[in-house]
């Protein structure tokens, strides 16, 4: 599995395991799919919620934050990430699993009212993405696809 870590753990500091699941999408275009929101970019997907796996967690939250459906194709690799979350309002080590994913087709309106989906050229996601692991992703997936 390939795997790596960001960010630094501070001593003395309580971190947050959260666990998400994240798609990387790529059109025929190379072109990556982001949710573009009032805090800045990020890959399709979130935290697992209890029970749930990831790939049905993929599938929920892109439904909600940009109203799509998805196929999860192949799973590309996990990273991490001491941070604060100023969404959260805690400091959260941020564990993700990053999957290939197909876009099926638009579906609904999203139910988060922040989030729009932008398709970006893939030099532009890995400098606009917000979190250090996400962008790492997207290269490990853009290696897996192009092999």
């Amino acid at each position: 599995m390939i795997r790596k870590s960001f960010g630094n753990k501070t001593e003395g500091i309580n971190y947050i395991d959260r666990i998400g699941a994240y798609a990387i999408i790529f059109s025929k275009e190379n072109k990556v799919a982001v949710a573009k929101t009032s805090t800045g970019y990020f890959l399709l997907g979130g935290g697992v919620e209890s029970g749930e796996t990831d790939e049905e967690c993929i599938k929920r939250e892109c439904l909600e934050e940009v109203g799509i459906s998805v196929e999860v194709k192949d799973f590309i690799c996990n990273g991490d990430l001491y941070r604060w979350s100023d969404t959260l309002k805690y400091y959260m080590h941020s564990i993700g699993n990053f999957y290939l994913a197909e876009l099926v087709g638009k579906v609904s309106e999203p139910i988060e009212e922040d989030h729009e989906l932008v398709w970006l050229e893939f030099e532009e996601a890995y400098k606009k993405l917000l979190l250090e692991h996400q962008a790492w992703a997207i290269k490990q997936a853009l290696i897996l696809k192009n092999k």
